[in-house]
């Protein structure tokens, strides 16, 4: 059965991911800022940051349909495409778990026609998900983790109701941050928190010239992680959008948690 073409402008990287998870990256004709993958969507034209959206960069792009989330701003936006006949899709964005994902991607699916592919990602991803479910059950101790969401200038660190927590517990891993969202850490907490792992993200440590150079920061080098060499890195993209690589991002961290402590990088 063949359908019209939508033209498709996303707000929020990992609805871009969906898009492309999906197939439809043909139908996509403009991002915002946040959209970093795949390499080929940075080539797309750019509407801007999502909680900063301009009523004219997304209409000269002709659109036939806007994907959004929920919180997006201005909220004027949606009134202004409502009167320029543009369909709106806005999706819930928090809490940050998976089957909120499984969910979007439903949505999403169902909006531009790609209902079956939709049902195949949310399979997938499940499927991928239970796979280390069923290793994190042979483990006898969930590691005590870090996640450094920033490591320069302040260290900031990622607590509960964030992505990277969610992404953490599925991985088996324990975000010993109980904090909610994202807080600055002094030296002496990072020495008292103590974690297992540390959990940074890759961009973080190519910015400050690798891992070695963590030992820079203040209360680094006391902690068990650093001295068992404990040290795990992830691409932030993975870490910090809850999209449809979400299997490959817990594999990734699970298998970063669970190697020897032994092993060197």
């Amino acid at each position: 059965m063949s359908y019209a073409k939508e033209r498709i402008v996303t707000a929020g990287g990992s609805i871009t991911e969906i898009i492309y998870a999906l197939d439809a990256n043909d139908e996509l004709v403009g991002v915002d800022m946040t959209s970093t993958y795949p390499q080929e969507v940075k080539s797309l034209p750019q509407i801007g940051y999502w909680k900063q959206l301009s009523i004219e960069g997304i209409l000269s792009l002709k659109p036939s349909l806007f994907i959004a989330w929920q919180d997006s701003e201005p909220e004027l936006i949606f009134e202004q495409l409502k009167n320029a006949h543009v369909a709106t899709l806005r999706l819930q964005r928090v809490p940050n778990n998976l089957p909120l994902l499984l969910a979007n991607i439903k949505r999403v699916a169902n909006a531009i026609n790609r209902k079956s592919q939709g049902e195949q990602l949310i399979t997938l991803i499940s499927s991928q998900v239970q796979s280390v479910e069923k290793l994190i059950q042979n483990q006898a101790k969930k590691p005590k983790v870090l996640f450094l969401f920033s490591i320069s200038g302040t260290t900031q660190v990622s607590g509960k109701n964030t992505v990277a927590d969610s992404v953490i517990t599925l991985a088996g891993g324990e975000n010993i941050a109980t904090h909610d969202f994202y807080k600055n850490y002094s030296t002496e907490a990072i020495i008292t928190a103590n974690p297992d792992i540390l959990l940074v993200t890759s961009q973080s440590l190519d910015a400050i010239g690798g891992k070695k150079n963590l030992s820079q920061f203040p209360g680094i080098i006391h902690t068990n992680a650093w001295k068992n060499n404990r040290i795990v890195s992830i691409d932030q993209a993975l870490i910090l959008g809850m999209g449809p690589r979400i299997g490959e991002a817990v594999s990734s961290l699970y298998n970063g948690f669970y190697r020897s402590p032994n092993k060197e990088d």
